[in-house]
């Protein structure tokens, strides 16, 4: 399949990347103790299918909406998905994925968020074997940036880079990153015509390749920094089978 073809599929499945349209109520933001004792998180879906035993056997239980600390952040919790950063108390953070019926997945345990601290939580894994990536947030830069958060426990290690969003080619390796970390590069001052790619070397995998208009539909020269956004930040998740959405999701950060 050729880069075009790649680039229109994603641009298909990009449950992602939208995510001022993703749902964030967060209502134990409400309740928070002080500013100085809280992290700014976002919580994504990074697992092929959320299942639990229903009459005694695994099953998806498909749309499912968010608990974190027993407050609903988000109610579209499914494959590719992520809810906007919000803030919530430091510490470790306890998420449970439900279903309207009632059933569930977790409660699922990060890593412990400092004070103050941008963090991506990332839930991955399969049934029985769910666990939750705590990704700490890159520190703001000047200039235009590309990340990859690697949160593939099927490929636990890939390399990313930079390819031309205009004519499919030029494909350049910029950076590698293993299971749990996230790992950003410079682009310089400003870029146009980028596209990023997840891969081996400079091979992308399967529906491995996105641009930022993909993204943001007004970025036509795909283009950082794009308004507040200067950083590209591609995301690799386990693939799942039967479907044309992802391994390879993107955000516009800042």
């Amino acid at each position: 399949m050729n880069v075009s073809n790649k680039l229109s599929i994603c641009a298909l499945c990009c449950a992602f990347v939208a995510l001022p349209a993703c749902s964030s109520t967060s209502s134990s933001s409400s309740s928070l103790p002080s500013t100085s004792n809280v992290a700014q998180v976002r919580f994504v879906d990074g697992a092929p299918a959320l299942e639990t035993l229903v009459n005694g056997y695994p099953t998806d239980i498909g749309l499912a909406y968010l608990q974190v600390g027993g407050s609903t952040v988000t109610y579209n919790f499914v494959y590719g998905a992520a809810s906007s950063f919000a803030p919530e108390p430091a510490g470790v953070q306890s998420l449970v994925a439900r279903d309207t019926l009632g059933y569930a997945v977790g409660p699922l345990k990060s890593a412990s968020l400092s004070p103050g601290g941008r963090y991506t939580l990332v839930v991955v894994g399969t049934y029985p074997n769910y666990n939750v990536l705590t990704f700490s947030e890159p520190k703001n830069a000047s200039g235009a940036q590309l990340s990859l958060y690697e949160a593939s426990p099927a490929m636990p290690s890939a390399d990313f880079g930079s390819f031309d969003a205009t004519t499919g080619s030029g494909f350049k390796k910029l950076g590698s990153a293993r299971l749990g970390t996230v790992a950003t590069v410079s682009l310089g001052g400003s870029v146009t015509n980028l596209g990023g790619y997840v891969g081996t070397g400079t091979t992308p995998v399967t529906h491995g390749t996105l641009a930022p208009v993909q993204v943001n539909a007004f970025d036509t020269s795909n283009a950082l920094p794009f308004n507040a956004a200067s950083r590209f930040s591609l995301f690799l998740f386990d693939v799942k089978p039967g479907t044309a959405s992802g391994p390879v999701f993107g955000s516009l950060d800042r």
